[in-house]
């Protein structure tokens, strides 16, 4: 009986180890889907690989070191909105740096990141594009991280490495929107979007 018993856990649990997707393997075998799709059929309940990610410091970030959540941003210089999320991702990073760690991937060289580290919280970790990494339309390969939606895209990954959650864009300044608003909303949606990990 026993031998019995201690079949049937291995069994069970070569079961629930063999169904862990990670992160690029649920990305690529995604592509046809639309962005939706992608993040609700495919990247959440993923798990985050390790990356080495270079720093704009020249600093290796291994996500394996890290063992806080992790809220992943995906942005690019030439994006109004990436830009306009900048006051309210520093007040995400005052109240919660430690809890969890903010990582900056970017579109942009290191020489094309000026604008943004003078303006963000010196805690958020930036790693811009080097000249190995893949960026092309629509797809952005960084240290091996492969992103495949707009910018700015936050990715929310739990302790275990699991992604959690995926938000999309930010408001920006227009002729409806004063900045005091635009910062409110951002930092709104922020507030819910990192509460899913905060204990």
């Amino acid at each position: 009986m026993k031998k019995v018993i201690t079949l049937l856990m291995i069994v069970v649990s070569s079961g629930v180890f063999a169904q862990r997707v990670y992160y690029n393997q649920a990305v690529n075998s995604c592509a046809n889907k639309s962005s939706e799709e992608l993040i609700n059929k495919c990247i959440k309940d993923s798990y985050l690989l390790n990356y080495d990610f270079i720093s704009a410091k020249d600093e290796v970030i291994s996500t394996k070191k890290i063992k806080k959540p992790i809220m992943l941003i995906a942005s690019a210089g030439w994006s109004a909105p990436c830009f306009g999320q900048i006051p309210a991702l520093n007040k995400m990073v005052e109240k919660y740096h430690d809890k969890v760690e903010f990582v900056m991937i970017f579109w942009d060289k290191k020489d094309k990141i000026k604008r943004f580290q003078d303006k963000l919280d010196k805690r958020i970790v930036l790693v811009p594009a080097s000249a190995k990494d893949k960026v092309e339309k629509g797809n952005l390969d960084i240290s091996g991280f492969v992103h495949k939606l707009d910018y700015p895209t936050a990715y929310l990954i739990d302790k275990s490495k699991k992604f959690i959650d995926v938000k999309r864009g930010a408001a920006t300044p227009s002729k409806t929107m004063s900045w005091d608003q635009v910062n409110a909303s951002n930092a709104k949606e922020f507030e819910t979007f990192i509460s899913q990990v905060i204990n």
